[in-house]
């Protein structure tokens, strides 16, 4: 039998991503609020420097980590392995969030350097300033042997030694601790070396045509998105408040914010776990409140599904809500969002999964939520913004979500489409036909009925005693004439009648002029 040989990925790509890993702005900022969270912090505090934002920082009041842990992570643990014990408990039965550790440097992405400092609950708190190099992606490439080091103490393979390779990604400097906090622990990280694009980018997004101040209650905030069509509009700070209340693991704006108690008990969870998120003092909760809408809504809760997926265990459920005859707003809340222990992966999907069906307009209605219990992390890609969507466990989550889009919620949508659409045209029938009324009462000064139809009588019949004036419409099956007219056709035909019971050719002709006019008016 053939032996088998190991397969070894170069320590490069690792290098690549940490540089270049998250989409946005927010999605770095979330992985240093999942950091939080996993050290049991109660309260994140982020500061853009508003409205300036030359300098961003981000602190909890979590756990903290030592000087010792700090020089461990820079020494080459960052990526190798889970950042945190598979033993660890943390506080208020939370889910530990963090994997391989690398949520820090993607804050590269904002600035060139930062400091960081912390007092941990145990062990030697630290201040430090972290650099990292500018240019890497070309000089890893080139394999410059300034940051690519080789180091010979690597498997060996068909007696050949094989070097295991360590990037240099920047350096450090130790600086002298100042306690910044009146906690008993907790981390601070400072970027206070932003990149100008940065800064200029949110510094011109305040001057956006579509541009509001920021209310300081988020429900108010959550008005003002839920009235533009996108984030684009109020411009790069609106949409890094979004972003980050849409990802982080922080309760709704409150319990009934969808219909039917969507989401009463995903809420209450979020909020046993005690964890808060502010930007620039505004706190945080997630940016849906659907509520007041005219057509109503189509709701499907998801119950908890299990699933065994090549030995491997999977639970998830969440809710799907159509907002009835009205595009969801902003369009970034459009589709479903997929939660991993109560983080978003990416965004809002539109697509909803790779649907397969074109449900026009309706599509623009949707918005959904699956909250992954067990599983799905495998199918994670590196950058926890996306799913390798042929994964057996991703498409076990889609082949579920699609079935009850295809089977329930969308035939439900159609159906009250029907009943609305039936609705709207009798309610305009009984208004046509009272405005009608009125139109024969001011013409014959006096009181007037108007009697059922008999079968096939194709001209109306008009019968006055004294000041009632009975009428008999003709049957709409004796119209020959589309359904949407017979209504207006047959109304015509009983004022032409009307108008004939006048003595001369031009007082007959004088009052249907008239009397057609007004029902032209009033239809």
């Amino acid at each position: 039998m053939p032996r088998s040989n190991k397969i070894y990925v170069h320590e490069k790509a690792l290098a690549h991503l940490s540089r270049g890993l998250y989409r946005s702005p927010a999605s770095a900022l979330r992985e240093l609020v999942s950091n939080a969270w996993d050290a049991n912090a109660r309260v994140v505090r982020i500061a853009t420097n508003y409205p300036h934002f030359l300098q961003v920082s981000i602190e909890d009041n979590g756990d903290g980590f030592s000087k010792d842990e700090f020089k461990r992570l820079m020494a080459g643990n960052i990526g190798n392995s889970d950042k945190r014990p598979r033993n660890l408990t943390l506080i208020n039965n939370r889910p530990v969030i963090g994997r391989l550790g690398i949520g820090m440097l993607g804050i590269a992405q904002i600035c060139g350097s930062f400091r960081i400092m912390s007092s941990p609950k145990d062990g030697e708190p630290f201040a430090a300033r972290v650099r990292l190099y500018d240019l890497m992606k070309e000089r890893l490439d080139a394999d410059d042997p300034e940051i690519v080091q080789s180091k010979q103490t690597g498997d060996q393979i068909d007696n050949q030694q094989f070097p295991i390779t360590e990037i240099d990604v920047g350096e450090y400097t130790l600086e002298p601790y100042e306690p910044f906090t009146e906690n008993k622990s907790g981390t601070r990280i400072i970027a206070d070396d932003v990149h100008p694009t940065f800064s200029q980018s949110f510094r011109e997004s305040l001057n956006a045509e579509g541009f509001e101040e920021p209310p300081l209650i988020w429900r108010k905030a959550v008005d003002v998105m839920a009235h533009v069509h996108s984030l684009q509009q109020l411009g790069d700070y609106w949409k890094l408040l979004w972003e980050l209340s849409a990802a982080c693991p922080i309760p709704y704006v409150s319990t009934d914010a969808l219909p039917k108690a969507l989401i009463k008990a995903d809420d209450k969870r979020l909020q046993e776990y005690d964890f808060k998120v502010l930007v620039d003092s505004l706190e945080l909760a997630k940016p849906i409140y659907l509520k007041g809408n005219p057509g109503g809504y189509t709701t499907f809760p998801i119950e908890e599904q299990e699933r065994m997926i090549y030995g491997r265990k999977l639970r998830f459920h969440g809710y799907l809500a159509v907002q009835e005859g009205r595009q969801i707003k902003p369009d970034e809340l459009r589709g479903i969002m997929i939660r991993i222990k109560n983080v978003a992966i990416g965004y809002y999907d539109p697509s909803m999964l790779d649907y397969k069906f074109n449900e026009g307009p309706r599509s623009r209605w949707l918005t959904g939520e699956i909250y992954i219990d067990e599983g799905l992390e495998d199918a994670l890609n590196v950058d926890r913004d996306s799913f390798n969507r042929f994964h057996p466990q991703f498409r076990a989550v889609q082949q579920h979500i699609h079935k009850v889009l295809r089977g329930n919620v969308f035939p439900e949508v159609y159906q009250k489409i029907d009943e609305r659409s039936v609705a709207k045209r009798d309610a305009r029938s009984e208004a046509r036909l009272s405005a009608f009324k009125e139109i024969l009462a001011e013409a014959t000064d006096g009181k007037v009925e108007i009697e059922p139809a008999e079968a096939n009588v194709e001209f109306p019949i008009l019968k006055r005693t004294g000041r009632k004036l009975k009428v008999q419409l003709p049957s709409e099956e004796a119209l020959d004439t589309r359904k949407s007219q017979k209504q207006i056709a047959a109304a015509i035909l009983t004022l032409y009648e009307l108008s004939m019971l006048e003595k001369s050719s031009e007082a007959k002709r004088r009052r249907f002029s008239e009397l057609l006019l007004r029902l032209f008016r009033s239809w």
